[in-house]
């Protein structure tokens, strides 16, 4: 039998739950239904230059993405209240601690989130549990302004979160993920590229 990622048990427990009173109707043709109706997600195309942008990092040091040009960089978007990117986190370190040392660099962007919020899941994350680079958008207010103006919306045109993006040392687009438990989609790119990631 076929294992069954996370992300993908992710999904089909989000649809069960969604299917409230249709409890009657088979949970195959809920997925069905539910994926036809689904409109198909647009991230940006592979190849296309990745759109510079400035955040900040933990001690509020302004950076841009194209501080790390030259390198590999994995484009991480994440909330401290995303439970599916709390899953996806330990497979991100692991591959992050396999390729440190290959010109890649990971640039994990806290987006969607109440800064108080994001400082607290640092203090008791960050440097400890994963090792690799946090930043922060920009985008404050209430929960639609920062959705609304977030680098994640706005230029990224995420979704939903976790969405990460690989980018060339060229500063392009050289793949994307959606969702939890892409592990093995992350090192595909990352080989594509020239990177080992075990």
């Amino acid at each position: 039998m076929k294992p069954i990622s996370l992300g993908a048990l992710f999904v089909a427990g989000c649809l069960a739950a969604g299917a409230g009173a249709q409890n009657s109707v088979p949970a195959t043709r809920i997925r069905q239904s539910r994926a036809a109706a689904a409109p198909a997600i647009k991230l940006l195309p592979d190849g296309e230059k990745a759109p510079n942008f400035y955040a900040f990092t933990p001690n509020e040091t302004k950076v841009q993405l194209s501080d790390y040009r030259g390198k590999v960089v994995i484009l991480d978007f994440w909330a401290s209240w995303c439970g599916p990117c709390q899953v996806s986190m330990p497979g991100l370190e692991k591959i992050y601690s396999k390729i440190k040392d290959k010109g890649v660099v990971v640039l994990s962007m806290n987006t969607w989130d109440q800064k108080p919020d994001y400082k607290k899941w640092m203090a008791e994350n960050a440097g400890t549990k994963y090792h690799f680079d946090f930043v922060r958008d920009p985008a404050e207010g209430d929960h639609d302004k920062i959705r609304k103006d977030s680098i994640a919306k706005r230029l990224y045109k995420v979704p939903g979160i976790p969405t990460m993006y690989v980018i060339d040392k060229d500063g392009n687009i050289a793949g994307s993920c959606v969702g939890s438990g892409n592990e093995e989609n992350l090192k595909k790119i990352l080989a594509r590229l020239g990177v080992d990631a075990g």
